[in-house]
């Protein structure tokens, strides 16, 4: 197999989320409006409490944080909501395409979807709220966005593996399961805060420590960015030998057909 075949793979799957986005005007809601309410609604909380200085850094960086998450891993989960929505998952599989195509082609949109709505919000919060995101240098920057994109494919990957194995009852996790991320990987607070249970649910979350490492750029201590990457690479590597399994057993069971017409 040729890499121009391969590539064509991986594009096809981040075009057809560009067709489907460009033609749906809530598009620009989750590029402009719900990522600009997130960051102002944090950064007029941090004004009307007087926080100043580390704390505004660690509000901020955490609604950054979420909203490329939110952004980037729903266009991971598009690959089968939108075919499962228009009744056509058969003709996704039927394309001599894996899962890894389907993933990581969704995923480049996504990072380029995550990159615009970054760019905008750094701009405003640096114009805003005097928050200057490039203040440690590139590669931490880079780090903490790499790091936020492969738990968004994490994400989206489950959202795949759930619609697979439920049928349509399973596209409320595409929502949800962020919302599980914001509550126990310290967006807005410390994990150390939590009870002892959802600590160690936090310690099991790449994003904990990628947020750690960005933090500690404004905020001085101790970070496990290696482990960070360890357990991203893992839980992608492990998600996609899972969505393999069920998209096997969604033929077998009959899923597949049941989700289209």
């Amino acid at each position: 197999m040729s890499w121009q075949g391969e590539l064509n793979r991986f594009l096809a799957s981040a075009y057809k989320n560009w067709i489907i986005s460009r033609r749906n005007i809530f598009t620009v809601f989750e590029l402009f409006f719900w990522p600009m309410i997130s960051l102002l609604s944090i950064g007029l909380l941090t004004r009307f409490l007087a926080v100043e200085g580390s704390m505004v850094s660690f509000l901020l960086v955490g609604a950054i944080a979420l909203t490329i998450l939110q952004v980037a891993q729903i266009d991971v989960a598009y690959v089968l909501l939108f075919d499962m929505w228009s009744k056509s998952i058969k003709n996704t599989f039927i394309a001599p395409v894996r899962s890894y195509h389907l993933v990581f082609g969704a995923l480049l949109f996504g990072i380029l979807r995550g990159s615009v709505v970054f760019f905008i919000l750094v701009a405003v919060s640096g114009q805003l709220f005097g928050f200057d995101f490039l203040a440690g240098g590139i590669f931490p920057v880079l780090a903490f966005l790499a790091g936020i994109f492969a738990m968004a494919a994490t994400i989206g990957i489950t959202v795949c593996i759930s619609i697979l194995t439920f049928g349509q009852k399973a596209d409320v996790a595409a929502w949800s399961l962020s919302g599980l991320i914001l509550l126990v990987s310290g967006i807005y607070y410390p994990v150390d805060v939590l009870p002892p249970l959802l600590q160690a649910l936090a310690r099991a979350i790449p994003l904990t420590y990628f947020l750690e490492y960005y933090r500690s750029v404004f905020i001085p201590g101790p970070h496990h960015l290696v482990w960070g990457a360890a357990l991203a690479s893992f839980y992608l590597t492990l998600g996609l030998i899972l969505l393999d399994l069920a998209i096997e057993r969604a033929r077998r069971t009959g899923i597949l057909l049941r989700l289209s017409e």
